[in-house]
């Protein structure tokens, strides 16, 4: 098992496994990088040894960003049984291989369609309450989604090896983005609410406020859903609301 600050130099420097593309390697040499140190440690002195991993990494590889972690940690752990003679050399190159595709396409489903989604919409719905707060709302609520994936992923990779497939299955991500997606409905229900109690005047009637607001949350969650569940992105349902909203801001707020 590598030292932990070879873990914690691994694990920062998965953040910038995008940082430089080809189009025959794609994201190949971010990988690379990533994994240098532990590729270091592992081998220490033998130079030739070291050579011949880092090349191994260089290949094609292409998934979601937030998905290498798991796919490092699984290489790191194929390394370090390599070296001791418990596995072929190539059996990082070829699990990557494997991975990288199933890998991209869960990830973006649930981190781009889902998890970026309902960020936005608890963002946007958190400056309608709090005003600046809003931003912060945003950013807290997408980083801790995939700053988790980042680091457990890369823990279990390491303990687990290729084991991390079936950790990663458990967690059940597709099942997960259709529940985030359906809460993202919910919550431009309540985004309407709150948008239609904040522009009426503040000398209407109460009763009528609230009414509006039950009225509105309601119309949009059930309308909302209904759209999801007949295949309109929660992208294009969001927009349908929020570039209404912006140009209110815009037109009469400024």
């Amino acid at each position: 098992m590598i030292s932990g600050k070879s873990f914690i130099k691994v694990f920062f420097g998965s953040f910038f496994i995008q940082s430089s593309w080809s189009f025959e390697k794609m994201q190949g040499l971010g990988f690379a990088s990533a994994i240098a140190p532990a590729i270091k440690e592992i081998y220490g002195a033998d130079e030739r040894l070291k050579k011949g991993a880092l090349k191994r990494h260089l290949a094609f590889y292409n998934a979601h960003p937030y998905m290498a972690s798991p796919v490092l940690g699984a290489a790191i752990n194929m390394e370090e049984k390599a070296l001791r003679g418990d596995g072929p050399k190539e059996a990082s190159s070829k699990f990557k291989s494997l991975v990288m595709g199933p890998y991209g396409a869960i990830g973006d489903a649930f981190f781009w369609g889902a998890v970026r989604p309902l960020a936005s919409i608890a963002g946007v719905l958190a400056v309608v309450l709090w005003g600046m707060w809003g931003p912060l709302v945003f950013l807290a609520l997408y980083n801790v989604f995939h700053l988790l994936m980042r680091w457990y992923g890369l823990k279990k990779g390491l303990v687990l090896g290729d084991g991390v497939v079936a950790f990663i299955k458990s967690l059940d991500l597709p099942r997960w983005a259709v529940r985030l997606k359906y809460l993202s409905a919910a919550l431009l229900g309540v985004l309407c609410a709150a948008t239609a109690v904040s522009v009426l005047p503040p000398s209407g009637n109460g009763a009528a406020k609230t009414a509006l607001a039950i009225a509105a949350s309601i119309a949009a969650t059930v309308v909302s859903g209904y759209a999801f569940k007949k295949g309109a992105t929660i992208q294009a349902l969001a927009s349908i609301v929020l570039i209404p909203l912006i140009l209110y801001g815009i037109i009469f707020q400024t």
